[in-house]
């Protein structure tokens, strides 16, 4: 169950979510700052937000093919250049859900609290369900840091909106 179609396939879904991010934050900073979230924002961010989430866990609570470690808990230690690539591509992997986050109005803190508590949970059902995957705290801070950035992003378009509509 791996593969360059299902990889196409997640990388399509999260170039969709991030650009959807990126429209609906400049939808919701359009009018006054203190009207509430339309119905039709609301449904189409829990659509983004629900088929990013879905593409995520499915890519990362499948089976992989690692026999290595189990575990890793030693913070920002990268083994060559591919374990770099792989920080990079976390962090790119969480800014659409940053990007939504914004758009939905959320603060930074609950916004990095959710990158965080969900990349915690991944790992650690990554360790408990012992896929071949390793459980790396690398992950946890890679994908916190693309939620804040996307959230950073997010929260600019957002105020950008609001200052060309005001």
């Amino acid at each position: 169950m791996s593969g360059f179609p299902y990889e196409l396939a997640f990388a399509t879904l999260l170039a969709a979510t991030g650009v959807a991010g990126i429209v609906l934050a400049a939808y919701a900073g359009h009018g006054h700052p203190q009207r509430r979230a339309t119905r039709p924002l609301v449904v189409a961010l829990v659509v983004a937000v629900a088929a990013w989430s879905a593409g995520v866990l499915f890519m990362t609570l499948r089976p992989g093919t690692g026999t290595g470690q189990l575990v890793n808990l030693a913070p920002l230690t990268f083994q060559g250049p591919a374990s770099v690539i792989d920080a990079v591509l976390n962090v790119g992997v969480f800014v659409p859900l940053g990007v939504l986050l914004a758009a939905a109005r959320l603060r930074l803190l609950p916004t990095l609290l959710s990158g965080l508590l969900l990349s915690a949970g991944i790992e650690l059902s990554q360790y408990l369900a012992q896929v071949g995957r390793t459980a790396d705290i690398n992950d946890v801070i890679t994908n916190t840091t693309g939620t804040v950035l996307g959230w950073g992003l997010g929260a600019a378009i957002v105020h950008i909106r609001r200052r060309v509509d005001g």
